[in-house]
């Protein structure tokens, strides 16, 4: 044979080869088309998300996965990993990847409870008493689904924050000496107390059923004495005095503002219908007082301010109790007489009511 047959024998042959392979490639090609479908989403020119699926029923089933769970792990992974990357997520594993997972949060009774639920796996975490607040936290999930999470937290007091203090304010202790008890009489739903409170609490100690804790708080305060009488309060040279009005009165009152501190150690009860215990001392400092009267409902009213011979520092002990589902109880017993000494009646205040 020449060289020129053999030549063109040799090309056959490479011709028939390659042509066999091109056919076997798209028969196979052909066939994973007819078997297969691909989802190809493309971001901006360089980025695209590939799914292949065995059918469009596959596809289909990507609407109970929450993607942005997926896309999440994937970017920590590749921010752990410069080589290619793959997550596999089966029947098993998935479950975690699922829509329907649920994070559930409930209060009873002081206690608040975190559970993480899917379809298959349940975990949770508890918190005995909802007056704590978080400190620092830590998870892991397993290829099972289930997710695991402790929460270390640090003590904070049921009192913590700001507060309004409303209430009524009356005579705990009355010896009127040398006064007449009917003229300086108050109207017991008239005799307001109001306060302002700010209050931050430390731990001393913490319990499965209860934690203690002491209490700083700073306050305003305003007594508010209304006369039951048609009597007025005047400063006079050497005491006060109650003398009748010339003219009917709607309305007279004294009125004394203190800026005060107090300690309280607090039992927070972690179960049960009280949720906290208070008990401690207090002291505070006169800022103003004054004398309000008005003849009509609607009349004009005239303040006059004065010392009226107040005794400019107050101190006592008070109590709170904390009910569940309900406002929370204050009492305050002042230890000091209301007014300076042999300058008017001897008495002591006590004031009653809830905290907002």
């Amino acid at each position: 044979m020449t060289t020129s047959t053999i030549n063109i024998a040799m090309k056959n042959v490479i011709t028939a080869i390659v042509l066999t392979v091109v056919t076997s490639i798209a028969a196979y090609a052909e066939k994973y088309t007819v078997q297969g479908d691909t989802l190809i989403v493309q971001f901006g020119n360089n980025t695209r998300l590939i799914v292949q699926a065995k059918d469009k029923s596959e596809i289909r089933n990507l609407k109970q996965y929450d993607l942005n769970k997926i896309i999440r792990d994937l970017g920590a992974t590749l921010d752990s990993s410069g080589k290619e990357t793959y997550i596999y997520i089966n029947g098993e594993n998935g479950r975690k990847y699922l829509k329907d997972t649920v994070l559930v949060i409930s209060r009873k009774d002081g206690e608040v409870k975190i559970s993480i639920n899917d379809s298959s796996s349940n975990s949770s975490v508890e918190s005995k008493e909802e007056k704590y607040e978080k400190d620092n936290e830590a998870s892991s999930s397993h290829d099972d689904g289930k997710i695991t999470r402790s929460v270390t937290r640090r003590y904070k007091s049921p009192r913590n924050g700001f507060d309004v203090l409303v209430g009524l304010n009356t005579y705990a202790q009355n010896t009127p000496l040398a006064y007449n008890k009917e003229d300086y009489d108050l109207l017991p739903w008239g005799s307001r107390f109001v306060s302002l409170s700010w209050v931050r609490g430390a731990a001393i100690s913490r319990g499965k059923d209860a934690s203690l804790g002491l209490d700083l708080g700073v306050d305003v305060a305003w007594y508010n004495l209304m006369f039951d009488g048609n009597n007025i309060v005047r400063k006079d040279a050497n005491a006060i005095s109650f003398p009748t009005a010339s003219k009917e009165l709607h309305k007279s009152k004294l009125t004394a503002a203190y800026v005060n501190l107090s300690l309280m150690p607090t039992l927070a009860i972690h179960r049960g219908p009280i949720s906290y215990l208070s008990v401690g001392m207090y002291a505070g400092y006169r800022l103003d007082s004054y004398t309000k009267t008005q003849e009509t409902r609607k009349g004009r009213s005239e303040r006059i301010h004065s010392n009226y011979y107040l005794n400019n520092f107050r101190y006592g002990f008070g109590a709170e109790l904390g009910i569940r589902h309900f406002p929370d109880l204050f009492m305050q017993y002042d230890l000091g007489e209301l007014f300076q000494t042999n300058k008017g009646p001897e008495v002591r205040m006590i004031s009653f009511g809830i905290r907002l």
